[in-house]
């Protein structure tokens, strides 16, 4: 039996993690606003981007036993063909000059040349007030009031061309879910989710979700976190120190949590730096 792993890039994690997360994988990032999740989807390009070009193994592929009692299985950590950006609401050069700001040039450059970027927001904004902000012929955002997919189509069809063997990331849920508008109602996205959900196993590759925390309803939330595959939260916590910290946890994923139990690991102090992006700082585990 052989299975698959993919890393996130991010070594001060992947060590935790025995390396990677299960290729297959839908895997909801609910994030405290700030608290770190697009930072860590961001370190994760830029590293992965690294890996890939310092990969000597043709088919990126590396052998080891997942268990050095049973022979049968063999784990196999591979890197994606590409990595794909989607997003909702934001274009291209408002994500590329996040980067610009938050980290070194490396991070504006994986993200400029190192992705594959589907824009959704002519679709999202349609049939809004928004649209009058702008127009195609002022050439803002290329705004397509004509188009006739909505937007799960045009994400579906995304996801059919390019989710096989690699890394997508939606940004984000929150943008999805927030309002609403006729053609995409809550019934629709669940039902939208849980096919995801089923046919990523085929792909092998990773479906990363961005969710903001304690936005949308508690029960709309527990849905998603109980559909996904795994469920990373980020937090900040020492909320009335003068310096706040943030936390990330794994609250669920198929066939990683027997490995964290059996290290103790209880949850992972993080930190943002400009040099190093997104790292794991200490790792706190149960005594």
């Amino acid at each position: 039996m052989r299975l698959a792993k993919i890393p996130t890039g991010i070594k001060t994690f992947d060590m935790n993690i025995n390396e990677g997360f299960p290729a297959g994988s839908v895997i909801l990032l609910l994030e405290d606003v700030g608290a770190g999740g697009r930072e860590f989807l961001y370190t994760s390009i830029y590293n992965i981007n690294q890996m890939k070009v310092s990969q000597n193994d043709p088919d990126q592929m590396k052998r080891k036993p997942k268990n050095p009692v049973d022979n049968e299985i063999d784990m196999m950590i591979r890197l994606p063909d590409k990595i794909c950006y989607v997003s909702i609401s934001k274009s291209k050069e408002n994500i590329l000059t996040e980067n610009a700001y938050a980290f070194h040039k490396g991070y504006h450059e994986a993200v400029r040349d190192g992705l594959v970027f589907k824009e959704l927001s002519d679709i999202y904004f349609r049939q809004s007030i928004a649209q009058n902000l702008w127009s195609e012929k002022k050439g803002i955002t290329g705004f397509d009031s004509n188009s006739d997919k909505n937007i799960l189509e045009e994400l579906s069809e995304f996801l059919n061309e390019n989710a096989k063997g690699n890394i997508v990331i939606i940004d984000s849920l929150t943008d999805l879910l927030v309002n609403q508008i006729d053609y995409l109602n809550r019934t629709d996205f669940i039902m939208f989710l849980k096919g995801m959900v089923n046919i990523s196993k085929t792909w092998n590759g990773l479906v990363y979700l961005i969710l903001s925390a304690n936005i949308i309803e508690k029960q709309m939330q527990e849905i998603i976190n109980d559909t996904v595959d795994g469920v990373l939260v980020f937090e900040w916590f020492d909320k009335g120190s003068v310096k706040m910290r943030r936390n990330l946890y794994i609250s669920k994923f198929r066939g990683l949590i027997p490995q964290l139990e059996q290290n103790k690991i209880a949850k992972f102090e993080t930190k943002i730096t400009y040099d190093g992006g997104f790292e794991v700082s200490n790792v706190r585990k149960i005594i």
